[in-house]
C-alpha cells in the first residue's frame, strides 16, 4: 500500500506541477564521467578525513566562511551538477545559486593557507570542468575554455577573506 500510494502521489505532483524541459545539447563522455567519479570519490574521502580531524581538535577554530564563485559554464543543467557534486563533499555547501550571472555562493570550512579563497574557487572551477568534459557539447567545451583562457568570468577582485579568530 505504501509503494502505491507513493507512485500514486508521485505521478499526481508530477501531473499538477510540471517542470519545464531540459535541453540538453551534450553529450555522454564515458572517459569525461570517469574522472568526475574518481575525483569526486577522492575528494570525499580527503575531505572526510579533514572534517574528522577537525572533530578531534582540542580547540574549536573551523575558520568558516562564504566564498563567491563566477562560473563559466552558461547552462542550468551544469551549474545544477556542479552545485549538487561541491554539496556532496564533506565541509563545503551552496547557500545560494544566482542565475544571471552564474554564480554559486558556498559556505566553506578550514579557510586557512596562503589563499584560502582562491583554492576554493579553483576547486569548484576544477569541477565544473570535469562536469563539462563529462556531459558537455563540443562547442559547450570549447566555450568554457575561452572563456577561462580570457579570464571573463570571475576575473573581478574578491575582497579578503577576514577570519574570525575568537
Amino acid at each position: 500500500m505504501t509503494i502505491a500510494s507513493g507512485a500514486l502521489l508521485g505521478w499526481l505532483v508530477s501531473v499538477v506541477f510540471p517542470l519545464p524541459p531540459i535541453h540538453w545539447e551534450g553529450r555522454f563522455h564515458p572517459i569525461g564521467f570517469f574522472k568526475l567519479v574518481w575525483h569526486l570519490l577522492h575528494d570525499l574521502v580527503l575531505s572526510s578525513f579533514r572534517m574528522i580531524q577537525l572533530a578531534f581538535q582540542c580547540r574549536i577554530n573551523l575558520n568558516a566562511g562564504i566564498v563567491r564563485v563566477d562560473l563559466d559554464s552558461n547552462d542550468d543543467l551544469y551549474q545544477v551538477q556542479v552545485a549538487e557534486l561541491i554539496s556532496l563533499v564533506p565541509g563545503t555547501v551552496v547557500v545560494e545559486v544566482v542565475r544571471h550571472p552564474r554564480r554559486l555562493y558556498l559556505h566553506a570550512l578550514d579557510l586557512v593557507g596562503p589563499d584560502p579563497v582562491g583554492r576554493i574557487q579553483k576547486m569548484t572551477h576544477d569541477v565544473e570542468a570535469r562536469v563539462l568534459n563529462a556531459f558537455g557539447s563540443a562547442q559547450e567545451i570549447a566555450d568554457y575554455r575561452a572563456a577561462r583562457a580570457r579570464g571573463e568570468v570571475g576575473a573581478e577582485e574578491l575582497p579578503e577573506l577576514e577570519v574570525d579568530e575568537s
